[in-house]
C-alpha cells in the first residue's frame, strides 16, 4: 500500500505522529513512598503530599525496612531493596491500576540512601567477560538510581554500572540520523535510508510511516519522514511533521535551515515560524526532551514505542534526609515549602560554574563554555568564575562544583527559590563519611535539590551531572529531569530535593466549570474546561478519576461523563493540562463531588482535627451499609470502626502536618464507598 493511500489527509498524518504517550512529570505522576515507621517520613510525606497535592493512590506506606549493621542506617542491600522497597512499590502501582501514569518515584526520609549491589556486579561482570575495576565497578549505588534503572535492576543481564547505561542521557553526542533501533526495526530503518538516497520518496516514506507508527516520538524517524514528504512537494505533511518535532524537542534550527530536502519551504510562512521558535543547537546535542516512564528509550536518547527497541526507567528522588549529620526535619519541610513556591515564577539567577586547579573541578571543566554559551543564548545569566564557590552573589539559581571542603555561608551568597546545586566530590551522598562537603549543606543553604555520590567516583565525569543539567533547568523540565537527562552512568549517584520543582516552566491555566466541588451527582453530568487568556498553548487534557488516568478529553467544551457504573459516595475528578511544548509543563485543577444514586451513605468526622503528636485523633463514622468500615489515610487503613461507628488513633500514625482522612467501607459485590475526606492537622 502506498504512502497516499495510507494518509490521505494532513490530519491523518497530524493524528499518527500526536498518539503519543507523553507525559512529562506532574503529581499525578509521581509515587510518593513512606517509610511507615519512621516519624520523620511520614511529617515529610504529610507536607509534600499536601504542597503538591499528590492524589491518595499515588502514596504508599512501606514497613520492615531494613539497614546494614555493618555499614549504617544510611546502607543497605539490593536483596532487601528489591523485597522490602522496589518489590511492593511496583506491586502496589500494578494493583492500583496506575502503571501509565507514573513517571517518578519519591521517597520520603527514613529509606537508606546507599545500596550495596555486590552480586549484581558479580554476575554482569561474568556475563560481560570483565574483570573488576573499582573505578568502574564499585559495589555501591544510590537508591535513587537503583529504582531509575529498576528494569535493568531486576533483569538477568544488569549492566545499570556501565558509564553509558542511561540512554535519556546518551554518554557521547549523537548525530540525529544514526540508526536507532535493533532487529527488525533497524533493517526497516536503513532500507529506509537506501530509497531517500535513489530518490524513492514514496517507498521510503511508507516504511517510515509504519516506523513512526511503532515509534512517533523517534527523532530519526520523524525527521527523516519530514525530508521525505518535502522532497515529494508534499508540503503541508512536511510542515506538520516539522511542527511535531518542535513540539517535542527537536532544536537544530540550522540543520533544518540549510538541509536542502527542505529548501521549497524556505518562503513558506509556516516554515519560517518552526525556524523562528526553534532553538539552535548543534547537530549530535540533544535537546531538552520531556520524560516518560512509558517511554522505551533508545540509544540516541530519543523514545522508541516499543519493548524491543529501548529501556524503560522511572525519574527517582529523596524528598529529604534527616538524622545526624543531616538536615534537620524542620529545615526540610521550610526547603519544599520553599521549592513548591518557586514553580513557574521564571526567576532572574545566575548560573555559577567553577573553573580551578582542583582535579574535581578541571574534571568537567571543558563543558563550561558551551554551557554559558547555550544558556545566554536563551536568556539566562551564567559565568565561569576561578572561586571555588561564586562570592557574594544574592541571586544564585544554580551552581556546579568541585572540592571537597567548601563553606557557602562563608561565601556570602545566596540560593534563589528553586536552585540546584551540585559538587563534584568523593562522597557528598554518604555521611558517614566525615571531612567533605555533603549535598545536604546546599539543601540547608536554599537549594531545591542537590547531588552527590555515596562511594567515591574518582575523576570520571560520566558519573556525574553535566553542566547541561542547568540548560535543560532553564528551558523548563522539572529538577528530576533535568538532572537524569544530565548525567550518563548516574548509578553512584544521588538526588536529594523537590523532583517536581520547576521555577522555569510555562504552565496551562484553566477552569473547570459546570461541576462544583462538594456537588451532590445523581445522574450523568456535563462540565466544561475554559482555558485563560494568559495560558501558553495547551497540547491536551486529561482525566484523572479518583487518582487513576482515564484518558484524554475529546472535546474540551463539553466533557460529557456517565455514571452507570459509578459507586456511591465521595469522588475526586481532577483534570490536567498539558502544554504544547518540548518540556510539556502540566497543571491540574480537581474537583470533589459525591454521587448517591442507590442510596448508600457513609460520612466521617473527627473531634479534634487539629492535635498534638502525643494525643489521639478521636472521630466517628456512620454508615447505612451495615458493612465494617475502616478509616483510611490517603492509601492505607489505620483503624476499623466497631458497631458505634466510634474510633480513636494515635496521631504518631499519622505523622505530623496537614493530611486527610476517609471512612471506606466495601459491599458484598466489592463496590467501595467512601466519605468525603476530612483534613486533620498533627502538630507538635
Amino acid at each position: 500500500m502506498k504512502a497516499r493511500e495510507i494518509f490521505s489527509t494532513i490530519v491523518a498524518v497530524a493524528s499518527l505522529l500526536l498518539c503519543s504517550n507523553l507525559f512529562a512529570q506532574g503529581p499525578e505522576n509521581t509515587l510518593v513512598v513512606v517509610n511507615a515507621e519512621s516519624l520523620d517520613s511520614l511529617a515529610i510525606a504529610n507536607h509534600y503530599i499536601q504542597l503538591r497535592d499528590i492524589p491518595a493512590t499515588n502514596v504508599v506506606y512501606l514497613k520492615g525496612i531494613t539497614t546494614s549493621k555493618k555499614h549504617g542506617p544510611e546502607s543497605s542491600s539490593t536483596i532487601a531493596l528489591q523485597s522490602k522497597i522496589l518489590g511492593p512499590i511496583l506491586k502496589a502501582i500494578e494493583d492500583r491500576g496506575i502503571e501509565p501514569q507514573i513517571d517518578c518515584v519519591a521517597y520520603s526520609a527514613g529509606f537508606p540512601t546507599r545500596i550495596n549491589f555486590h552480586p549484581q556486579m558479580k554476575k554482569y561482570l561474568k556475563q560481560a567477560g570483565k574483570k573488576y575495576d573499582i573505578h568502574l565497578h564499585a559495589p555501591w549505588a544510590s537508591i535513587t538510581s537503583l529504582t531509575y534503572f529498576y528494569e535493568n535492576v531486576l533483569s538477568g543481564r544488569p549492566d545499570f554500572l556501565e558509564l553509558d547505561a542511561n540512554d535519556y542521557a546518551p554518554l557521547r553526542p549523537t548525530k540525529l540520523a544514526i540508526n536507532p533501533f535493533e532487529g527488525d526495526d533497524a533493517v526497516a530503518f536503513d532500507a529506509a535510508m537506501k530509497r531517500v538516497k535513489a530518490r524513492d520518496f514514496a517507498a521510503a516514506t511508507e516504511s517510515l510511516l509504519g516506523l513512526a507508527r511503532k515509534h512517533p516520538m523517534q527523532m530519526a524517524v520523524v525527521y527523516s519522514l519530514a525530508r521525505c514528504f518535502a522532497l515529494s512537494g508534499e508540503n503541508k505533511k512536511a510542515i506538520t511533521t516539522l511542527r511535531h518535532a518542535l513540539t517535542n524537542g527537536f532544536s537544530h534550527r540550522s540543520m533544518l535551515a540549510t538541509d536542502l530536502a527542505f529548501v521549497g519551504l524556505r518562503t513558506d510562512a509556516n516554515f519560517k515560524s518552526i525556524l523562528s521558535e526553534m532553538a539552535d543547537l548543534p547537530d549530535g546535542i540533544l535537546s531538552t526532551r520531556a520524560f516518560s516512564g512509558q517511554h522505551f528509550w533508545g540509544k540516541n536518547g530519543w523514545p522508541n514505542g516499543t519493548r524491543d527497541q529501548g529501556e524503560r526507567y522511572l525519574l527517582s528522588c529523596v524528598l529529604a534526609v534527616t538524622g545526624k549529620n543531616q538536615s534537620t526535619l524542620e529545615d526540610s519541610i521550610a526547603r519544599l515549602k520553599t521549592s513548591v513556591k518557586a514553580d513557574g515564577t521564571n526567576p532572574v539567577g545566575h548560573v555559577y560554574f567553577a573553573d580551578h586547579k582542583d582535579p574535581r573541578s578541571r574534571t568537567r571543566s571543558r563543558q563550561f563554555r558551551p554551557a554559558v554559551e547555550e544558556l545566554r543564548a536563551i536568556g539566562r545569566d551564567a559565568s565561569i568564575g576561578s572561586g571555588k564557590l561564586p562570592k557574594k552573589n544574592d541571586r544564585v539559581i544554580g551552581a556546579t562544583l568541585g572540592s571537597p571542603v567548601l563553606d557557602w555561608k562563608k561565601s556570602g551568597s545566596a540560593f534563589l527559590p528553586g536552585a540546584i546545586c551540585d559538587n563534584f566530590t568523593s562522597y557528598g551522598g554518604w555521611w558517614q563519611k566525615k571531612g567533605q562537603t555533603q549535598l545536604s549543606e546546599f539543601l540547608d543553604a536554599g537549594a531545591a535539590g542537590a547531588c552527590g555520590t555515596v562511594y567515591e567516583p574518582y575523576t570520571i565525569w560520566p558519573k556525574i551531572t553535566t553542566a547541561r543539567w542547568h540548560a535543560h533547568y532553564a528551558r523548563g523540565a522539572t529538577l528530576a529531569e533535568s538532572h537524569f537527562q544530565s548525567v550518563s552512568g548516574p548509578f553512584q549517584l544521588l538526588l536529594v530535593g523537590d523532583p517536581l520543582c520547576c521555577p522555569f516552566g510555562k504552565f496551562p491555566e484553566f477552569e473547570i466549570e459546570g461541576l462544583k466541588e462538594g456537588a451532590a451527582v445523581k445522574t450523568d453530568f456535563v462540565f466544561q474546561i475554559v482555558s485563560k487568556a494568559k495560558s501558553p498553548k495547551i497540547r491536551r487534557y486529561e482525566m484523572y478519576y479518583d487518582g487513576v488516568l482515564m484518558g484524554n478529553v475529546a472535546n474540551p467544551r463539553k466533557v460529557s461523563v456517565a455514571t452507570d457504573a459509578m459507586n456511591d459516595g465521595y469522588h475526586e475528578l481532577r483534570i490536567v493540562g498539558v502544554s504544547d511544548s518540548p518540556t510539556a509543563n502540566r497543571r491540574s485543577k480537581k474537583v470533589g463531588f459525591v454521587f448517591n444514586r442507590q442510596g448508600h451513605e457513609l460520612s466521617l468526622s473527627i473531634e479534634n482535627p487539629k492535635c498534638r503528636s502525643s494525643g489521639k485523633i478521636v472521630g466517628q463514622a456512620a454508615s447505612s451499609l451495615g458493612k465494617p468500615i475502616e478509616i483510611r489515610h490517603n492509601s492505607r487503613a489505620l483503624a476499623t470502626v466497631g458497631g458505634d461507628g466510634k474510633f480513636s488513633l494515635a496521631c504518631s500514625k499519622v505523622g505530623l502536618g496537614k493530611s486527610k482522612l476517609q471512612a471506606i467501607a466495601m459491599l458484598d459485590d466489592g463496590t467501595v464507598v467512601q466519605s468525603s475526606p476530612v483534613e486533620v492537622e498533627v502538630r507538635n
